[in-house]
């Protein structure tokens, strides 16, 4: 029998309550070695694929949560356990047990529909639950004037009353929000695990529910993402919460506590609005023997995205053509396909790449 063969038989007899002491020892000393931390996720989803729980079936990203909690154990069960000769084996005591419940119960704790009591639970005074259950997007309009439209499914908490700081609402699911201005009282939205925070703008909350990120995309305005830390239970918080503005979108990925940052896949005119309020013409997109540099400082400026290139040669390159009524992305083909360039998405930025133009 492999280590790993042996380590997977002995946790089977210590969850069913079948391990001799001898047995409960040598699981203890396994769990401590740290040898055994990858597979240990693996074993935690065949274990609960296997029980007889109605409609079990863990994604991925809880079942990354729940080893995390495990593996955490030692850092918090010292917190609470004053130092002495035996802390190691109280240590090594509580990774076993936190792991013998998280495969009892754990995958209960963490279904979806514990969302309602957990987020309700979180709002001072009379709170509010609005559900879409039908197939179409449904809109709401909150006390202030936000509008909110909740995709199919989504789940949105708020109170009868904001209060006069803040205006706190906990969404499960996904929807657009089209914040209403307020310099004073700042718009907090509540996911799973991120926090969004606007003073005015309109932005999409998405949740993938097969691996549990969370999206933020931004139409209009700034946004703060952070994590959430009143349900993401760490000893430590993310260094820092990440500010996205228009076509800029962050994603937060629960396995790995990551919160990225990209573009959007659909960019939008950002001068739009703008152009529209001062009457103003939109972007021709219409070029006549120009430079890149040129042109894609007027593409940056329509879109609000950063262009860089790699080669200053590049930005002498010529140009020539109508790439007006096309998205973004196909307007950059249309231009490196010209010029003998490529483009890839660096971040929240372009980055244009080629040999340059003689």
């Amino acid at each position: 029998m492999s280590s790993n063969d042996r380590f997977a038989y002995l946790l089977d007899l210590y969850v069913a309550g079948n391990a001799s002491l001898q047995e409960r020892e040598e699981l203890f000393d396994l769990l401590a070695s740290g040898r055994y931390d990858t597979g240990l996720g693996d074993h935690i989803s065949q274990s609960l694929a296997d029980s007889q729980v109605a409609g079990a079936e863990l994604p991925p990203h809880i079942s990354q949560e729940i080893v995390r909690n495990i593996l955490d154990a030692e850092k918090n069960t010292a917190a609470i356990i004053p130092v002495s000769r035996n802390r190691f084996g109280w240590r090594k005591m509580a990774a076993a047990i936190l792991l013998a419940a998280a495969l009892a119960t754990g995958y209960l704790l963490w279904r979806p529909q514990s969302a309602g009591s957990e987020f309700s639970a979180q709002i001072k005074g009379k709170t509010h639950q609005q559900k879409n259950e039908s197939d179409s997007l449904q809109q709401i309009v909150l006390e202030d004037g936000s509008q909110v439209t909740l995709h199919p499914g989504t789940t949105l908490y708020f109170p009868a009353h904001f209060s006069d700081t803040a205006r706190e609402v906990y969404m499960d699911g996904s929807a657009f929000f089209d914040i209403a201005p307020n310099a004073h009282k700042p718009f907090l939205v509540y996911g799973r695990h991120i926090i969004t925070r606007v003073l005015g703008t309109s932005f999409l909350i998405s949740t993938d529910p097969q691996t549990g990120n969370e999206e933020v995309s931004v139409r209009t305005g700034r946004v703060q993402v952070s994590e959430n830390t009143r349900v993401v239970k760490e000893a430590t918080a993310l260094l820092s919460p990440v500010i996205i503005t228009p076509n800029q979108k962050a994603v937060y990925e629960p396995g790995k506590r990551a919160l990225l940052t990209t573009l959007v896949s659909q960019p939008q005119l950002v001068r739009k609005e703008v152009a529209e309020e001062k009457k103003q013409p939109l972007p021709a997109f219409q070029y006549d023997q120009k430079n890149l540099d040129y042109i894609f400082a007027d593409l940056a400026k329509a879109y609000g995205i950063e262009i860089i290139t790699d080669n200053p040669a590049l930005e002498k390159c010529l140009f020539t053509g109508d790439i007006s009524g096309n998205d973004l992305y196909t307007q950059l083909k249309i231009i490196c396909l010209a010029t003998h360039s490529s483009y890839e998405l660096n971040g929240t930025r372009i980055l244009i790449k080629g040999q340059g133009c003689e």
